[in-house]
């Protein structure tokens, strides 16, 4: 790939990914349909950090997303022919690891040479947790405990870094910008930054909202429609593509040819995703007031989104941190009618019973019905949806216990519990219930002054290094 940049007018940033897990077919099959500046990969959500933590607790070389190697196998040669630069938080709790596992499949294409990697941390707190619990309250964000419930169980602790990094990477020539945990909008401010050089934050906070319109994918181009009826091709919706202009005017689309459908509808159902305080959402790039975001649909999917004003980001980072919380079972069982739902009740109270005979240490536990409106729950009852004898259902028992020898004991109890009731109608999960460790997430906030972020080019001979103040 070139080094060479020209300034531009336009940037065009696609998504390739709005979670681990999503089609890893998809970036290929956009970057084939057209052109674009940018590609960023987001892979991360809370629940993710935990599993990554799982990963790494069985092999220390884990703790990334490793589907991003079978999209960078696809895509690197479109990459290489259009110029296109990546931006992802694959990297996860092990940046460095992700990054030697993209040097090694680089070599084995025989395009090291063409392009350059760079590393974006910092964000990994564990190792000073204790020192900067003297300084930092850490309490929870969800309910306020103090941090001194869990200090103790700490397994990660990542801060959500912005987009100067990421723009320092790209200053410096990275082709591939490999991040650990920041935060969503920022993979996109990132590349703005740099194109532009924004320093207003009315245009840094459109980055933000650009960032916002890609982070989840195929949610704003029909996947999370509520007309989902009308969206064509909905077997394989196209991911989004944000075309930002230099005075920070946003005009949201997909690749021609691809399916789902961009409208001011689905733009705005992905705006309202996770949103808050809607005159001050919080980002590391910039304080953003998503009331004065306007909206015109210019034809041919694609929206018009401007006017968005911005303001100073907060003085604190949000930080992921998980810690263990011990271990959760799931036992399944399905029933057919006649008297479906009656015997799903009568398996989770012969279950309780025997949790209680064989004096389990379980510190919490729920017990549900589905076919009988589980999901919805008493608000199904005023509507009269519920069938007074399905044709089927299932029970599921879950519980949380302290103690892994209480949990495995408990999954052995799925095959006794088809004694009575009769007509168990065959297994959904196996002979034994699922077992896994909880690592729980514990959000709370740093000051940004204690968090510093590292931007380092490993491919590079002399692993040159910068360090943000």
């Amino acid at each position: 790939m070139s080094d060479t940049h020209r300034p531009r007018e336009v940037v065009r940033i696609a998504c390739g990914a709005g979670s681990w897990g999503d089609d890893v077919g998809e970036p290929r099959e956009l970057m084939s349909r057209t052109r674009v500046d940018y590609l960023i990969m987001d892979y991360l959500a809370e629940v993710t950090l935990s599993i990554m933590r799982s990963q790494m607790d069985k092999d220390p070389a884990k703790g990334w997303a490793s589907d991003f190697l079978t999209v960078l196998r696809d895509i690197l040669p479109l990459m290489d022919s259009a110029g296109t630069r990546l931006v992802t938080n694959a990297g996860g709790l092990n940046p460095q690891a992700c990054a030697r596992a993209v040097q090694t499949l680089l070599h084995e294409l025989g395009m090291a040479d063409r392009f350059k990697l760079a590393v974006v941390d910092g964000d990994d707190l564990l190792a000073d947790l204790p020192a900067l619990a003297q300084q930092e309250a850490f309490v929870s964000l969800d309910d306020g405990r103090p941090f001194s419930e869990v200090a103790g169980r700490i397994l990660s602790a990542n801060a959500y870094l912005g987009g100067t990094p990421i723009c320092q990477a790209l200053d410096g020539g990275a082709h591939i910008v490999i991040t650990g945990r920041c935060a969503d909008v920022s993979l996109t401010v990132g590349p703005l930054l740099h194109e532009f050089g924004w320093t207003d934050w009315d245009r840094i906070a459109a980055g933000a909202v650009a960032g916002h319109l890609l982070e989840c994918g195929a949610q704003s181009t029909g996947g999370n429609y509520h007309g989902w009826e009308t969206v064509p091709s909905l077997d394989q919706v196209g991911y989004p593509i944000v075309e930002v202009s230099r005075d920070g005017t946003i005009v949201l689309t997909k690749a021609p040819g691809t399916g789902g459908i961009v409208n001011c509808a689905t733009a705005t159902e992905q705006l309202l995703h996770e949103i808050f305080d809607p005159r001050a959402v919080l980002t590391p790039d910039a304080t953003v007031d998503w009331t004065t975001i306007a909206l015109e649909d210019l034809g041919g999917d694609r929206v018009r989104v401007f006017g968005i004003k911005g303001s100073p980001p907060p003085s604190t980072l949000k930080v992921s941190m998980t810690y263990a919380d011990g271990w959760r079972v799931i036992l399944m069982w399905p029933y057919a009618w006649p008297q479906a739902a009656a015997k799903a009740r009568a398996t989770l109270h012969k279950i309780e019973a025997t949790v209680a005979r064989l004096g389990l240490r379980i510190d919490a536990s729920r017990s549900d019905v589905f076919g009988t409106g589980a999901i919805h729950g008493g608000r199904l009852a005023v509507l009269g949806a519920v069938a007074a004898d399905p044709p089927e259902a299932f029970a599921r028992y879950c519980a949380r216990t302290a103690h892994r020898a209480d949990a495995h004991r408990l999954s052995a109890l799925q095959a006794p519990m088809h004694h009575g009731p009769p007509a168990l109608a065959g297994s959904l999960a196996g002979g034994r219930g699922q077992v896994a460790q909880i690592y729980t997430h514990w959000g709370t906030t740093i000051a940004v002054d204690k968090v510093k972020a590292r931007v380092s080019f490993p491919q590079a001979a002399d692993s040159s290094k910068g360090q943000l103040a």
